[in-house]
């Protein structure tokens, strides 16, 4: 993808790239290596983006349009976690550009969407280049996904703990 000044200043809206809204030389010059690396991609209404158990290594951000996050239930029934739109400034599938495994969530196109996106193989160069790129995603990344595991714990206990009374109740 070309240099765009527009998409400079979204990457600089999106938490994963939060660090690198001061306009030094070398945040721009990295933002314009990540914004050189992106490709686009369309989706229309309806379309499956990530597919919740696929194996995936791309991480999206939604440029245009509103997608939904789902997830299945152990019973394998599907339920909606969240709408987002592209104002909101969101990113998804970011842990797969550190760790190709299964996808935990499905997104899916509620209208016609225009998403960037940026394969781990391709990110994992960018950060041998500037190292720098590579601490500050990296670490965004992982307070991402420790914030998501405080959340699942405490979820956790919550069903625990209603078990238990339960149990304890009959």
């Amino acid at each position: 993808m070309q240099f765009s000044e527009e998409i400079i200043q979204k990457l600089t809206r999106l938490e994963i790239f939060s660090d690198f809204t001061d306009s030094t030389e070398e945040n721009k010059r990295i933002l314009t290596k990540i914004c050189e690396a992106l490709e686009i991609k369309d989706f229309v209404k309806g379309d499956v983006i990530i597919n919740e158990g696929d194996i995936g290594d791309t991480l999206y951000i939604l440029y245009t349009g509103s997608v939904q996050v789902k997830r299945r239930t152990p019973g394998n029934e599907q339920f909606a976690v969240v709408n987002l739109s592209a104002e909101q400034n969101v990113f998804f599938g970011e842990v797969a550009l550190v760790d190709s495994d299964k996808r935990s969530a499905s997104v899916i196109a509620l209208e016609n969407c225009r998403t960037l996106y940026l394969d781990g193989k391709t990110f994992k160069a960018l950060c041998d280049e500037e190292p720098v790129l590579g601490y500050r995603a990296t670490y965004r990344i992982a307070r991402r996904i420790a914030a998501s595991l405080r959340h699942s714990n405490k979820e956790l206990l919550i069903l625990y703990k209603a078990l238990i009374d339960e149990v304890e109740g009959e």
